[in-house]
């Protein structure tokens, strides 16, 4: 199953069960329809931090079908892309809590320049929208990276500017041996009132080169 049903039940509440059971089900019938298989027919493997991706075996020469899921609150997401990796997360700012938890999360997520930037803000409420854009924006990256939800995020610098916020940047990353990078685009989406959102796609314009010659 995409969806894990020991997690499921560890949820508190049913309604965060149904809610968790609801958007992996609807993850799995998008996924089914993106490459017309019965949903149900899909099966599922996991890297090596926890990323589900596709298991079920493709013709030579058809792209592979990427995607990510993220939900809060009631509220869910879905990303798909041909050929290249995805990420995305949906936040809740009730999640944040006060300024006290606001403090003592900052230093968690933001790297130390971000943490001065984020410190000079006027009040609270610049301090909580702030915070929220950038955890959505190094949530987005994290998965799509693989490298998982928390880890090492005061290490990616996604340009906090809460006084004049970019809808999108560019970000590269050097790959583990040290001898490849990978260039990134993150975009923030829209989102319901109280919610942040955000979106991380690889540019790789060369797997997307070789699709396109095997197709003509």
């Amino acid at each position: 199953m995409l969806w894990n049903r020991r997690r499921a039940r560890g949820f508190a509440s049913e309604r965060d069960r149904l809610r968790y059971a609801a958007a992996h089900g609807l993850l799995r019938r998008l996924l089914g329809a993106a490459l017309d298989e019965p949903a149900l027919a899909l099966v599922f493997k996991y890297g090596p931090r926890g990323k589900p991706m596709i298991a079920t075996p493709r013709p030579l020469g058809l792209p592979t079908l990427h995607f990510n899921l993220s939900h809060s609150e009631g509220w869910a997401m879905f990303a798909l892309a041909w050929n290249r990796e995805v990420g995305i997360d949906l936040e809740a700012a009730t999640r944040l809590g006060d300024e006290r938890t606001l403090s003592e999360l900052a230093p968690y997520v933001l790297s130390a320049r971000e943490l001065a930037i984020w410190r000079a803000l006027p009040n609270t409420s610049a301090r909580r929208t702030a915070l929220l854009r950038a955890w959505t924006r190094k949530e987005a990256y994290a998965k799509a990276t693989g490298e998982g939800v928390f880890d090492g995020l005061r290490e990616i610098e996604p340009a906090l500017d809460a006084a004049s916020p970019k809808a999108s940047l560019l970000v590269c990353s050097s790959q583990r041996d040290g001898h490849a990078t990978s260039a990134w685009t993150i975009h923030e989406l829209a989102a319901p009132e109280g919610f942040a959102a955000a979106l991380a796609i690889e540019q790789n314009s060369r797997k997307e080169r070789v699709y396109r010659g095997r197709a003509r």
